[in-house]
């Protein structure tokens, strides 16, 4: 097995694209991640579904506040319209180890188990975005070496 048969082709968006470009971005391409690039198209960092909910929540909001939030409906969704245009920068996680195509499998494990990682961005010589290590494929390793 190589990397390459366990990277899928990534979806990028800015981090100066709106958290509302984010959603929409994730519902049409049917992904749970965005790799995120700066104005030279590195890679920058990443959104998840969970980064879209931070997103929501006010820089001025304590925690026991953005729990009442999740409770009123109303509340939810004036946050979550209120959310539309602010930036990507704003809530995209930018704690990733990366990996490049010459790297192995061993090294996708390690970061995986090291990291704690789910999903594995796969950049360039330039530390650009070509890819993504998903779930799926991190499954796919342990099953090869579970059938050795």
């Amino acid at each position: 097995m190589l990397l390459k048969d366990i990277t899928k082709e990534a979806v990028i968006i800015s981090e100066n694209a709106s958290f509302g470009e984010a959603l929409d971005l994730m519902l049409t391409q049917h992904t749970n991640t965005l790799l995120v690039v700066d104005e030279n198209n590195k890679l920058s960092g990443e959104v998840s579904v969970s980064d879209l909910f931070d997103g929501i929540i006010p820089f001025s909001m304590n925690g026991d506040d953005a729990t009442a939030l999740f409770k009123d409906e109303e509340k939810f969704i004036k946050a979550v319209r209120e959310a539309r245009e602010n930036p990507v920068f704003d809530f995209m996680a930018s704690d990733f180890t990366a990996v490049r195509p010459d790297d192995t499998i061993m090294d996708v494990a390690t970061i995986a188990i090291s990291d704690q990682r789910a999903r594995i961005p796969v950049v360039d010589h330039s530390d650009q975005p070509i890819g993504i290590i998903s779930r799926q494929g991190l499954k796919q390793i342990l099953g090869k070496y579970m059938q050795e």
